[in-house]
């Protein structure tokens, strides 16, 4: 097949949960034969001869000018035919639909709602609206969806999506990447991680709805009763400077660590390290990429009972499910980590459920059987 894929930007020049999809997508089509021209923002790099790579903006630049310089790219570089054309960001999608000349298959990778995500973060009312008004003209010029999860599914048919066209394919990871640590003490070591406290991990960019202030003070209704654990948090974003003030209000400043951005050899280390993952999200969390990446590398993953994360890990085990998203429930099942009540399954168990579930090798099928029923 020849695919052109539209997405944000390229990892890892741009981290993110996205930007990873489409990197792990983008070489498992490759890997299989396929041909891909991918249009991203920064400067995307593909090796192989069946593989073109074009900027389609800045990523930084204003909204309009990365528009402009969107609609300059796909003006000189998008060369149909195509056999499908895949679309994972609707904004950066909406410069390319005037060059679309043939009755091409689109199948859009829903990732989250973009219009309520920026809302969720302080956004005006009016660039929210704005923005789910871009996000609905481009999903009614799609023939079928893809999302991470079926809560997000349910979340789509809410900008009317006809549900039978959407399809649930879990997120993919390159398990030969991901995978246990043949000696986890050693990775302790080399992290200067403490060897005898249970570490609570987690990677988040720092931004409200992901739960990391909630995950603070958890951390301080444990202080007293458990003194010794710790916490590392790695990601970077606007929510630091408040973070740190909690963490020093609290006095957890020997408990909890911010690590900054973590490059993804140290990502791995840290997953090989750490007792138990925690994603202590508050709202719109379709999946949640550390989930695959953590039960892979053999660590278990507690996770609030927010969007797609219930569901990614409950056929693993439900206690991993905390009763809600507030800092005394996440709290209550660290507790009982600590105190040896809460049953974690083990290395083994994640790595399996990981392999089985989330592998590139396993997720690609599924992704291709959607681009080839669409073409039909």
């Amino acid at each position: 097949m020849k695919i052109a894929c539209v997405a944000t930007g390229w990892y890892p020049q741009q981290p993110g949960g996205l930007e990873k999809y489409v990197y792990g997508m983008t070489h498992a089509l490759l890997r299989a034969g396929d041909a891909v021209d991918l249009f991203v923002t920064g400067q995307p790099h593909l090796d192989g001869e069946r593989a073109r790579a074009f900027s389609i903006g800045t990523p930084g630049d204003s909204l309009l000018k990365r528009m402009f310089d969107a609609r300059r790219t796909f003006s000189t570089s998008f060369r149909e035919p195509y056999d499908v054309i895949n679309l994972h960001f609707a904004m950066n999608a909406l410069p390319l639909i005037p060059f679309i000349r043939h009755r091409t298959p689109r199948v859009v990778h829903f990732h989250g709602p973009w219009a309520a995500e920026s809302r969720a973060e302080g956004g005006s009312a009016r660039s929210a609206a704005v923005k789910a008004a871009l996000e609905r003209f481009v999903y009614q010029r799609a023939d079928s969806f893809i999302v991470l999860s079926t809560a997000f599914k349910h979340l789509l048919a809410g900008y009317g999506v006809d549900p039978a066209r959407i399809n649930v394919i879990p997120m993919g990871i390159d398990c030969d990447f991901f995978q246990p640590a043949n000696d986890r003490r050693a990775v302790r070591e080399a992290l200067n991680w403490p060897m005898d406290a249970t570490i609570f991990f987690t990677a988040r960019r720092l931004i409200n709805r992901v739960g990391l202030l909630e995950f603070i003070e958890a951390a301080s209704r444990l202080r007293d009763t458990h003194p010794n654990f710790s916490i590392k948090i790695a990601g970077k974003g606007p929510l630091r400077p408040e973070l740190e003030r909690a963490i020093a209000e609290f006095g957890l400043t020997d408990v909890v660590e911010l690590l900054g951005f973590v490059d993804e050899g140290a990502l791995v280390s840290c997953y090989q390290a750490a007792d138990v993952t925690v994603l202590p999200t508050q709202s719109l969390e379709g999946f949640g990429t550390i989930i695959s990446e953590s039960l892979a590398c053999g660590t278990p993953v507690i996770v609030t009972p927010v969007g797609g994360m219930p569901e990614a890990v409950a056929p693993l085990s439900e206690d991993l499910i905390t009763a809600s998203a507030s800092a005394a429930d996440i709290a209550e099942r660290m507790d009982a980590v600590l105190r040896g009540t809460l049953s974690l399954p083990d290395h083994d168990a994640c790595r399996a459920y990981a392999v089985d579930r989330f592998d590139w090798d396993v997720v690609y099928n599924d992704i291709r059987s959607v681009f080839a029923t669409t073409q039909t």
